[in-house]
């Protein structure tokens, strides 16, 4: 788990039903993301509780890329 993820409000897709189990979901925590509460978002999977975080610029390039198409399969 990343430094300091415990300090990460989560929140669950609503595709998610609020079922974890078996449910596989990503769950975001943006609520570090301003510049002067650390610029950064964490990443969580619900399966293993693995937390993955990102610069909010990361994210904001992330973001920009779903929304060209760019991760479309």
């Amino acid at each position: 788990m990343a430094a300091g993820a415990n300090r990460y409000v989560f929140k669950v897709s609503t595709l998610c039903n609020g079922e974890n189990g078996g449910c596989g979901c990503v769950e975001v925590a943006t609520n570090l993301a301003a510049a002067e509460t650390g610029g950064t978002v964490g990443l969580r999977d619900s399966k293993t509780g693995v937390t993955s975080v990102f610069t909010r610029h990361e994210w904001e390039g992330f973001l920009l890329g779903v929304k060209a198409g760019e991760f479309d399969i």
